[in-house]
């Protein structure tokens, strides 16, 4: 699978009408990306190490179930937060 295709997964999953809370956490990650949605975007590397679908969607499911735990607004950025768990994939 091209980086173009993943990028194309990633961006369609995050775009689905949300059906909880946690995934109304998913414009938050779209919006992290900047809306460039281009394989040209560096913010993107991370997912050379997925080779499939349900890993991409996986990812964004732990990330949101993430956020809803963990995240604390008082100590950091939501940005800053999404971008901890891009920085963990690249490793």
């Amino acid at each position: 699978m091209t980086r173009n295709e993943k990028v194309k997964i990633l961006e369609n999953y995050l775009t689905h009408e949300p059906e909880n809370y946690r995934d109304s956490f998913k414009t938050d990650i779209y919006l992290f990306f900047n809306e460039d949605f281009t394989d040209e975007n560096p913010l993107f590397g991370f997912l050379d190490s997925f080779s499939e679908q349900i890993e991409i969607e996986g990812w964004v499911d732990y990330v949101t179930s993430q956020i809803v735990m963990k995240f604390d607004e008082e100590m950091e950025t939501i940005g800053n937060f999404i971008g901890d768990f891009i920085q963990l994939n690249k490793v």
